[in-house]
C-alpha cells in the first residue's frame, strides 16, 4: 500500500514538472516568434531606407559624372559666387 501510494504521489509530482515544463516552452517559442516578426519588420524598414540612400549616392555619381564630363569635354566651368543668378520663385493660389 505505501508503494504505491509512494508510486501515484511521484507520478503526480512528474506529470505536474512535465506540464510546467510544457508551459514554459510553450511561452519562450511565442515569445520568440515575436521577437523574429519584429526583427523582420526592422530588417523591411532597414532595406527601405538603404536602398533610398542607394539611389542618393547613384544620383550623386551621376551628377559628379556630368560635371566632369561638362567642365573636361565642353569647356564649361563653374561660376564663381559673384557671377551667379538665383531665380526666386513665388506660389499663388
Amino acid at each position: 500500500m505505501r508503494n504505491q501510494f509512494i508510486s501515484v504521489l511521484l507520478l503526480i509530482t512528474l506529470s505536474f514538472f512535465s506540464a510546467y515544463h510544457l508551459v514554459l516552452q510553450t511561452y519562450e517559442h511565442r515569445n520568440a516568434f515575436a521577437q523574429l516578426e519584429h526583427l523582420k519588420l526592422e530588417k523591411e524598414e532597414l532595406n527601405f531606407q538603404s536602398n533610398i540612400l542607394i539611389e542618393e549616392v547613384q544620383f550623386s555619381k551621376n551628377q559628379i559624372s556630368l560635371r566632369k564630363f561638362a567642365v573636361e569635354n565642353l569647356g564649361m566651368k563653374i561660376p564663381n559666387l559673384n557671377e551667379r543668378i538665383y531665380i526666386l520663385r513665388s506660389i499663388t493660389k
